[in-house]
């Protein structure tokens, strides 16, 4: 987070962020119910944006339970979710916080609609539209990560850090793909190409709140990705850059929410990532 930010401050940002994460934790046990025992049900499937583009009851349901959640507890936060948009502070007469959460409710949706445990539930928070904490839920695994200002990174509250690998060659990278993905398919081939290429290997989950904290945590060396939406990211930023990792765009710039490439590394392999892209054909689209 840039330093900045920080500077001449009216209310403690660390402490802030942390009382709600610690509040959300508490919701974990109720969430992880809900979505493991709706993933046997009929899910009811609906698309939006593309075929690709997948909506089931279970989305619905854990962002109806996060916002009352969230409401009720924090009423003079906003909230921005994926399902159901932006939510103003519930009441002008609460003081305006300045703190907008940035909700996924399953990140990683057609995986779960297919029966497969690599989904999440992400809870970002923003502060200044910058990411400032985070809290990524993976209720089949059983695993949270969470990350805050000034705190540093944890995996069920022991302290994670990115990979110590210096060399692309040896590194493993995750990627994933575009819903709208015809107009980028000769981007996306190459790019897989130049990374096939270079590094060791290379592994797509359908999750990039997972692909994140998996790097945040040294299981994976480094992510891109292009057209993720801000709740896909929110969360896990904070984990990431809390567990030492470097997040930009392609011109290797601060990466900010609205941009349309995300390149995320354990800093150590970024540039050499960031290069191999650029050199395969990799560039930063305008709005899809």
């Amino acid at each position: 987070i840039p330093e900045a930010l920080l500077e001449g401050m009216s209310f403690d940002l660390q402490n802030e962020v942390n009382r709600r994460l610690d509040a959300v934790e508490g919701l974990l046990p109720e969430l992880q119910r809900l979505l493991t025992t709706m993933q046997e049900e009929d899910l009811q499937i609906r698309t939006k944006s593309t075929r690709r583009d997948l909506v089931t009851k279970a989305d619905v349901a854990s962002e109806e339970t996060i916002l009352h959640f969230l409401r009720s507890l924090f009423p003079g936060d906003a909230i921005l979710a994926e399902e159901s948009g932006q939510h103003q502070a519930l009441s002008s007469s609460v003081p305006v916080s300045g703190l907008t959460w940035c909700i996924d409710p399953v990140d990683g949706t057609v995986n779960y609609a297919h029966g497969l445990p690599l989904y999440a539930v992400s809870f970002g928070l923003l502060f200044e539209n910058e990411p400032v904490g985070g809290l990524v839920f993976l209720p089949a695994l059983n695993d949270t990560y969470r990350g805050a200002v000034q705190s540093g990174a944890t995996k069920n509250g022991r302290p994670i850090r990115v990979s110590p690998n210096t060399d692309l060659e040896s590194a493993l990278i995750v990627t994933g793909f575009p819903y709208r993905r015809q107009e980028m398919i000769d981007i996306l081939t190459g790019s897989l190409r130049g990374v096939l290429l270079n590094a060791r290997g290379i592994r797509r989950t359908g999750s990039a709140a997972l692909d994140l904290c998996w790097v945040a945590e040294g299981r994976f060396d480094g992510h891109y990705e292009w057209n993720l939406s801000p709740w896909d990211t929110c969360g896990a930023l904070t984990i990431l850059r809390e567990a030492g990792g470097t997040a930009t765009n392609l011109k290797g710039e601060h990466f900010r929410l609205e941009e349309k490439m995300l390149v995320a590394t354990n800093g150590f392999v970024h540039e050499q990532l960031r290069t191999t892209l650029i050199e395969a054909g990799a560039s930063e689209p305008h709005a899809e």
